[in-house]
């Protein structure tokens, strides 16, 4: 589910308190927490280990608040802060690492038998998925993307960061970014149209029988 986004406005929380206000920080994590929690449970598809995470994070941001410098806005630092922690996290628990190319959008072995096209327009399919078995399909095959091609959806789909901060933030072009997400999107939507012709084609075999 993905939960609506907060107004961020201008305020500051790090900086104030840095600065000694003892509610500030308090007010960050209520500010944060749910959405930092959806943004590694997506990444990871565990609860207590996205709960671990984000506690983890904000213990970062609050022993790092003394060396914090507010020249930009907070949100990116905030979600630079996450997504180093989720990179860490990923190759610590992977020390064996996957031989792929930064341009291969699919992992292997993802259960898939259809070659991919990229192509189409750039509609993220999550706005299309209701409940249930979709949601499911939805997830297995977020499951199936890289990990390069689907934390640039993450942070630009769930959680609507522009190109130019994801690109701020992983330390890669735009225009990567931007081939990212496009292949992320076209590789969702042939995994998803896939899902639903099996579906619906084993809806019609069992009606036939």
């Amino acid at each position: 589910m993905k939960l609506p986004l907060q107004p961020e406005g201008d305020v500051d929380f790090l900086a104030r308190y840095r600065e000694g206000d003892p509610q500030a920080f308090r007010q960050l994590v209520e500010l944060y927490r749910d959405r930092m929690v959806q943004f590694f449970y997506r990444l990871c598809w565990d609860r207590d280990r996205a709960e671990d995470l984000a506690q983890d994070l904000f213990l970062k941001l609050m022993l790092g608040s003394k060396r914090y410098r507010p020249e930009g806005k907070m949100a990116t630092f905030v979600y630079r802060v996450a997504t180093n922690l989720w990179i860490d996290h990923y190759r610590q628990a992977r020390p064996r690492p996957k031989f792929h190319s930064f341009d291969q959008v699919v992992l292997p072995n993802s259960g898939r038998d259809t070659p991919l096209d990229f192509a189409g327009k750039d509609t993220p399919p999550a706005q299309h998925m209701a409940d249930g078995e979709e949601r499911a399909a939805m997830r297995h095959a977020l499951e199936s993307l890289t990990e390069p091609h689907r934390i640039v959806f993450e942070l630009a789909v769930y959680q609507e960061r522009p190109y130019g901060e994801i690109s701020e933030l992983l330390g890669i072009p735009v225009g990567t970014v931007k081939s990212r997400m496009h292949n992320a999107v076209a590789a969702l939507k042939q995994m998803l149209g896939a899902a639903e012709r099996a579906e619906s084609e084993g809806q019609k075999r069992v009606g036939g029988a």
